[in-house]
């Protein structure tokens, strides 16, 4: 019985695995899908009137090619991503070297600690409830921890996006925090709300 719970306990957080059993082919093939599906969030945006830096919808579909491609894919798709829109796919709001460059190098890093952190929140959890009957919602990983784990991804996210935004700009820390950080919060923590409430529902 134990075994059979164990075999049931298939999630998406497990990518790694399920990607050796499936072929690299069928993930990579699903890194392209969520590069072109950045690509799509990267048109949902706007301007505030005090910072060059846009608000955009990139930051949702990064954390949801860390939830779904796990620690190697989801880097994967940022990277094609990032391939893509160099060799001249119009996707980019100003592009990979301007003040908003970081940004990018933190879409790709993200990802990748997201995957790991629900890779290992995953197994520490089904560990808790090992012997279960039933591994049902009622007991998948608290959604205050995947929104802490969301959250995590996007604070990755300013650090790189704040470094490259300083230096380019040539402005101070505090004034870039003000301009590169700061106005995005609220939006950002909507996304990582929504994330969560995704990792919630999918993960087992």
């Amino acid at each position: 019985m134990q075994s059979k719970v164990n075999k049931a306990r298939v999630t998406l957080a497990a990518v790694p695995a399920r990607g050796e059993a499936t072929g690299w082919v069928t993930w990579t093939a699903l890194s392209l899908l969520f590069a072109g599906f950045t690509g799509l969030c990267a048109q949902l945006r706007f301007y505030l009137p005090f910072t060059p830096v846009p608000v955009t919808g990139q930051v949702f579909a990064v954390l949801m090619c860390g939830l779904f491609l796990g620690k190697k894919y989801g880097p994967l798709s940022q990277v094609f991503y990032l391939i893509f829109g160099v060799a001249g796919i119009p996707w980019f709001v100003v592009g990979p070297i301007g003040p908003t460059g970081g940004y990018i190098v933190g879409f790709i890093v993200a990802p990748y600690i997201i995957g790991g952190l629900f890779e290992r929140a995953r197994i520490r959890h089904s560990n808790k409830h090992e012997g279960s009957v039933s591994y049902t919602k009622t007991n998948a990983i608290p959604y205050t921890k995947a929104l802490v784990i969301m959250l995590t991804g996007v604070a990755v996210i300013y650090v790189l996006g704040l470094i490259q935004f300083s230096i380019y700009t040539k402005t101070g820390l505090i004034r870039s925090i003000r301009y590169a950080v700061l106005p995005f919060i609220p939006f950002d923590a909507v996304k990582a709300i929504l994330a969560a409430a995704a990792a919630r529902a999918f993960i087992r």
